[in-house]
């Protein structure tokens, strides 16, 4: 090879070296958490004449399984199913098979312990139209009931001749039927919400339903779902607004208290004191002795639901039922699963001074976590890290959006409880760790789901959903973008950018501009003006709150499976990544590197080198 076409070759090589240094690149981190939820744990027969404890695990991101454990040993066999992430349903039939209904699918599954080869078995959908059988009662016709959702119905099915059947709603309107139990008089009484709320007693005989609920209960309808429940007396006992009914004979009436539910109990007396993902504690009445015993199962990974920047440049990340904590060190490149925390999910980080907010659903529950404490010990007291202050207030059940504003004060956006609409504002005070302000229905009938603070102008920028609580049906036919000004408190300005938008699912402010999104859609919105000077197309729907700042000044964010980069002076999008693996959440920047969620792994997208 002649002296100038190796100096070309090695030109070359240079040129292609540098270009793919400057290229970014997607990596997987890992699974971070692999726990899996423990949904319940009943007794059940072993099949072999004996008894075990059979623990309910879910997998939000996977399918459900049962852990068989020998309650004097403490030996664990685990049975996985093909299909469905979890089983609030959950029950021995009077067959002595183990049943389980499930989320998101609203199918049966069944377990035999005498043919345990078979594995976890589905037997379809009791009702074509639900995704969700939430609880198990076993009539006095030897049937199996279920209440669903998302139409309040009640199914059965026959242990005796393998049929299952729709039963149908149990109210008009509503979509939750959450709870059931079965009288001694053969009614199935049936708790229904969020919206309206009612408890019915449904004929097996007749199959006709009615309400059994006191007029005085009726008078000013209202958000509640209630419950009901069998006490060990045997007597049904029904819960709404904060009254306590016993149920009995297709009637209600008020009483001071309900009896004790029965505890979980072996043949020989002893009864389940305890239950954990991994142990579990027996206590024999007689002695008063307790025995604790641990036990192993494999779970293939929890789901990632929000991720976020934390101290000393860690990345931290929750996942979805159950609720675990972890975090990612960048620069020690290892994971760390840090603990649990008794909710479903973060679903907003927020760093300060060296520690980190976590606010979590239900009731939107603001948490601080020191990380230069060398513990995890949930609680509200002063000795626990993280330390829990609570919810921030009436109107949040999801805090969607957490952010600071003027003056330090942090600025938290929610979704409403169940069955309402309107969702809040509140303004946390860190110093005190209180909300100072709260503001319920800032936008009419909807959710608030994004926010950004712009400081030239002083306001705190928004977006809403137009939707409310679970089981609240939407009023609004479209969401808002809106400003509210800290020093008036109150809204001084909302309109509809994009016409019938569901959402505003990130927002973010810079260089005197708001950046805000719907869909595929990014506008610039100039607070001067009050206007949208522009709109720019993303390679996809944007990825709630996924949308912030580089180090270079660039906007970074995610959507429709992709990285993408805005240069905020030139107005547009100046590079993409596209993502073999789905985005699923976000997010988490730092100067070289994206991060997000995809099912049970943590992925890092890393930044071209010349951003």
């Amino acid at each position: 090879m002649k002296p100038s076409q190796t100096l070309r070759l090695l030109l070359l090589l240079v040129a292609l070296s540098a270009r793919a240094a400057g290229e970014g690149r997607f990596e997987s981190l890992g699974i971070p958490v692999r726990v899996g939820g423990l949904m319940g744990c009943i007794v059940g027969p072993d099949g072999h004449g004996g008894e075990a404890l059979y623990f309910n695990m879910n997998q939000t991101a996977g399918a459900l399984f049962l852990v068989r454990v020998n309650p004097d040993t403490g030996e664990a066999k685990q049975f996985n199913a093909e299909k469905g992430p979890g089983a609030w349903a959950f029950i021995v039939g009077p067959d002595e098979k183990i049943y389980l209904g499930t989320w998101e699918s609203g199918w049966l599954l069944r377990f035999d312990p005498k043919q345990p080869e078979k594995g976890i078995e589905n037997l379809g959908k009791p009702a074509e139209s639900e995704t969700y059988m939430w609880q198990f009662a076993i009539g006095k016709d030897g049937k199996i009931y279920s209440c669903t959702y998302p139409n309040a119905k009640l199914v059965s099915y026959d242990p005796a001749t393998g049929k299952s059947e729709d039963l149908g709603r149990m109210h008009p309107t509503e979509m939750y039927a959450r709870s059931l139990a079965v009288g001694a008089d053969g009614l199935i009484y049936v708790a229904i919400g969020t919206q309206l709320g009612d408890i019915v007693a449904y004929d097996p005989k007749t199959r006709e339903h009615h309400s059994v609920l006191p007029d005085s209960l009726r008078e000013k309808p209202q958000p509640d779902t209630g419950a009901v429940s069998l006490g060990s007396d045997g007597q049904v006992y029904g819960f709404f607004r904060n009254k306590t009914l016993k149920l009995e004979n297709g009637k209600a009436k008020f009483v001071e208290a309900a009896s004790s539910v029965a505890p979980v109990k072996l043949r020989d007396g002893r009864i389940l004191t305890a239950r954990d993902r991994g142990s579990f504690t027996l206590q024999d009445p007689k002695t008063g002795k307790s025995v604790e015993r641990k036990f192993k199962y494999a779970g293939a990974g929890d789901m990632i639901f929000v991720v976020g920047n934390g101290p000393n440049g860690c990345i931290y990340g929750s996942t979805a039922m159950p609720m675990e904590i972890f975090r990612h060190d960048p620069k020690a490149g290892v994971s760390e699963h840090l603990g649990n925390i008794p909710g479903g999910e973060v679903y907003s980080f927020l760093e300060r001074e060296g520690k980190l907010y976590l606010c979590y659903y239900g009731g939107a529950v603001m948490n601080l976590y020191d990380p230069a404490k060398a513990f995890w010990k949930f609680g509200a007291t002063a000795d626990c890290n993280p330390i829990s202050f609570g919810g921030v207030g009436d109107g949040h059940l999801r805090p969607r959006a957490m952010i600071y504003g003027p003056e330090g004060m942090m600025y938290v956006g929610s979704e409403p409880p169940y069955g309402q609409l309107g969702g809040a504002l509140a303004v946390w005070d860190p110093r005190q760790n209180k909300t100072i302000e709260n503001y319920r229905n800032l936008v009419t009938n909807q959710s608030i789901v994004s926010l950004a603070w712009e400081p030239k102008s002083g306001l705190i920028f928004g977006g809403s959903g137009n939707y409310g609580g679970g089981g609240a049906r939407a009023v609004e036919k479209e969401a808002l973008f809106f400003a509210f000004d800290p020093k008036k408190k109150q809204k001084v300005f909302e309109t509809a950018l994009a016409p019938g938008a569901r959402n505003y699912p990130a927002t973010f402010a810079a260089d005197g501009k708001v950046f805000t999104t719907v869909g595929d859609k990014l506008f610039v919105f100039d607070p001067a003006t009050m206007k949208v000077e522009r709109t720019i197309p993303l390679p996809g729907s944007q990825v709630e709150i996924a949308l912030g700042r580089h180090a270079s000044g660039k906007l970074v964010g995610l959507a429709g499976g992709n990285v993408y980069v805005l240069d905020p002076v030139k107005m547009e999008i100046v590079s993409k990544a596209k993502s073999s693996v789905p985005v699923k959440c976000g997010f988490a920047l730092t100067d070289d590197a994206v991060y997000f969620g995809s099912g049970t792994e943590l992925w890092r997208y890393k930044l071209p080198s010349n951003l």
